[in-house]
Order: C-alpha cells, then sequence, then structure tokens
C-alpha cells in the first residue's frame, strides 16, 4: 500500500490535533506514524504525519486545509534507503 508524508503547521487549539487525525482516518487513511511538537512559543505545532492508502493523498490534502487551524500543509517526499547486507 502507498505511503505518504506531510508536514503541517498548526495553531495550538483545543482539539486540533484529534481533528487532523480524524480527518485522516474518516477519508480511508491508515495512519502509520504521527509526531507533533510545540514550538518555544507554544502557540503552534510542528506536525509530522505518515499515511498509507490506496486512495488520492491530494484526497486528504484537500480535505485537511480546509481546517481553520492549519497554516501550512506540505507533501514530504520520501527518500528510497538502500540497506547493503553483509556476506
Amino acid at each position: 500500500m502507498p505511503q505518504f508524508n506531510l508536514h503541517l503547521v498548526a495553531r495550538n487549539t483545543p482539539g486540533c490535533l484529534e481533528r487532523i487525525l480524524n480527518t485522516s482516518r474518516v477519508r480511508g487513511f491508515e495512519i502509520t506514524n504521527f509526531s507533533a511538537k510545540l514550538d518555544h512559543n507554544e502557540r503552534y505545532y510542528q506536525i509530522d504525519l505518515a499515511v498509507s492508502s490506496q486512495r488520492s493523498l491530494q484526497l486528504l490534502i484537500m480535505q485537511l486545509a480546509k481546517q481553520y487551524d492549519i497554516r501550512e500543509l506540505a507533501p514530504v517526499k520520501m527518500k528510497r534507503t538502500i540497506r547493503s547486507a553483509v556476506v
């Protein structure tokens, strides 16, 4: 299943994180990783969200962008790592 990463900046308001997670799940995306950290003024969250789904990432981006708490939203390109096997 395709995996996508998003980086968000959102205002620190009651229910903000719950709305982001709920929107992601309701739109058919499985949350595989989520981290949120407040900035030094505790006004904004820096959020990294990893999801997987057969659905288009654009669908999730459009729905998250409608939330009034979201200040920035950008997909993050995943880097492929190649592991070498030691024989």
